[in-house]
Parts: structure tokens; sequence; C-alpha cells
């Protein structure tokens, strides 16, 4: 997968930017990833492997504050994140099926992305409808996150999605804005997906190199560096 994202809020002068590009293992739920970043001016890069149990990070900015042997941080603890794992990164049967349960569909014609050709489709759904599939699919958790006091979607979720004539996704892109602690965040992400059927060796960092925080331990240690 490669994946494009930008972050715009009503209070920040200028976006922030994330690229990344890594790979997404069906057989075990398994998501590998490097991302580099534009935050406030500053550029920040970073790996991620992801499961259904827990996230982890490295991060060469935070080298100098990890304990003697530790390279990566290991976060838990997230509402939701046992889902947010796989579907969140980009499992395309779940991204799919979100899209067809909830949406409003409309064809937009042929399109290529790089030599393979799709059909474009756009998709429009509404807040309620993102909340009402989560809870269809057991995602309670999640849901609940979604409709708490803390964040919020607000208005349509808008996407579109590249499809081959085998039924594959080649291309997702969507629109989101989202009211946490009363500020609005829009997202845009674009994420490209190729060589289906590989089987790729993604690792989870041994257990000697990983420091195991919780998001609020997080968050201190990146305001430490």
């Amino acid at each position: 997968m490669k994946l494009w994202m930008e972050l715009t809020t009503e209070s920040s002068p200028s976006p922030s930017r994330i690229t990344g590009q890594g790979t997404f293992s069906g057989e075990d739920n398994l998501t590998e990833f490097t991302y580099d970043a534009a935050v406030e001016g500053q550029q920040v890069s970073f790996d991620a492997v992801m499961s259904e149990d827990a996230w982890y990070f490295r991060y060469p900015q935070f080298a100098a504050q990890m304990p003697e042997g530790k390279e990566w941080v290991k976060l838990d603890g997230f509402p939701g994140q046992d889902d947010l794992s796989s579907p969140g990164v980009g499992n395309p049967d779940e991204s799919l099926g979100m899209l067809r349960a909830n949406g409003d569909v409309q064809k937009l014609g042929q399109a290529k992305i790089g030599r393979v050709q799709t059909t474009r489709y756009r998709v429009t759904m509404s807040p309620e409808g993102i909340v009402r599939s989560l809870r269809d699919q057991g995602k309670d958790e999640l849901a609940e996150e979604l409709e708490g006091a803390g964040s919020q979607i607000t208005g349509p979720v808008h996407a579109e999605v590249f499809i081959t004539p085998s039924g594959l996704l080649r291309r997702m892109r969507t629109v989101t804005t989202v009211v946490t602690d009363g500020k609005a965040v829009t997202t845009e992400m674009r994420a490209d997906l190729f060589d289906y059927g590989i089987h790729p060796d993604i690792q989870i960092p041994d257990d000697s190199q990983v420091l195991e925080l919780d998001p609020e331990q997080m968050e201190a240690l990146g305001q430490a560096s």
C-alpha cells in the first residue's frame, strides 16, 4: 500500500501531511508501514507494526529518551484498537463492505490506476450509517467512541473507490471532518493498493526491544522530546 494523508484544522495556518508505504497481511491481520510526516513545520519519520492486540512504533527522534536496548514503543489501550488495526489501515474486504452497506453509491466511469483499468465509484455515508455499520459488525467499543462527547464526525463522509473488473480495490479516497474537544479536524486520505497475492513476512518486535506505554505516557514522551 501507499498512503497519503492531509490534516487541516481551523487554528493551524498550514496542513499536516503524512505519507507512507507498507504491506498488509490478510493471513494474520498484521500491517507494517514506514511513515514520513510534516507536522507544524517539523519533519517526523517513524516505522509502525500493527496487530489486532497492540501497535508498535519506532521513532528516531525519541531515541535519546528510550531506555538502553529499547527501539520500539508498544501502545495498548486505545478505545477500539483491536477493531482499528486492520480495517483502519486498509483491509480491502472490510472497507468495501462498509461502503456497500451504508453508502449512497454513484458510478463515475472508467479510470486507470497505473496500468490497471478500474471502475470509479463515489460513496457518501452519514455518521449515523458508519456507527450503525460498526455495531452490525460487533464493533461496539469503536462505535461508542465515535458517538462520544470527545470526538464526533460532522457532516457526511465522502469516499471514492476504484475497483478492478475482478473486484479488487486499487484506490480509496476519503474526506472526513471530526470535532475533537471543540476543534474541527478535516482529514483527506488516499490509499493505493497493489501486489495482491504476495505473502509479506511481517514480524512483531521482540519483547527485549520494546518499551510498553499507554497513550498518556506516549504523549508525555513526545512532549519531553
